[in-house]
């Protein structure tokens, strides 16, 4: 398993590339669903090449996202080394662990009826892949006659709930966005 830093430039060219991955398959979306925080990043980053999309958002996270937020400045004092050993820590326990449940959760209302879009899920990246089935199962679900795709910078795990259609890392390949707790802030 391995570690990748991606600064705001490498951030920035990471969205590109995974634009124009979705380009090159010759789909372009009429719209782009974020799934905040990261999958909004993402999203954002990718619109100036997929013009003409309608861009929206939507909330959605694994239950442990919200705990991480009181360990932010303990992590500034660690060296790189030790941030990735706990990310990959991290991402084993996450992939032994049963997905989270997202039982409940509806679409916005605005994203409901749209007919028939091309519609693509963004998001920074799939572990366990329940966050991204739970969105692209209720966009499939409200938007029946619509063609949903998805995408993510990483895919982290062998074998996720769902496999997003488009992606520029895969299984053992975990992503430190310019967001992440533990980034060097510079």
């Amino acid at each position: 398993m391995r570690v990748v830093t991606l600064d705001n430039v490498r951030f920035n060219d990471a969205c590109r590339r995974l634009a124009h991955e979705v380009l090159a398959s010759g789909w372009q979306p009429d719209m782009v669903v974020g799934i905040r925080t990261g999958g909004a990043y993402v999203a954002e980053q990718m619109m100036p090449l997929l013009s003409g999309a309608d861009l929206r958002y939507v909330e959605l996270h694994r239950s442990s996202t919200p705990k991480k937020g009181k360990l932010r400045r303990f992590l500034s004092y660690l060296p790189e080394w030790v941030l990735n050993s706990l990310r990959i820590i991290e991402a084993i326990v996450l992939s032994r662990r049963r997905a989270d449940s997202h039982a409940g959760w509806c679409l916005p209302e605005d994203l409901t009826v749209l007919g028939e879009k091309r519609i693509l899920v963004v998001d920074d990246a799939v572990d366990s892949g329940a966050t991204m089935l739970t969105v692209v199962r209720a966009m499939r679900e409200k938007n029946p006659s619509a063609d949903v795709r998805a995408a993510a910078i990483t895919v982290t795990t062998a074998q996720p709930l769902i496999e997003p259609d488009f992606f520029l890392f895969h299984n053992k390949t975990l992503i430190r966005f310019p967001w992440s707790m533990d980034a060097r802030k510079v």
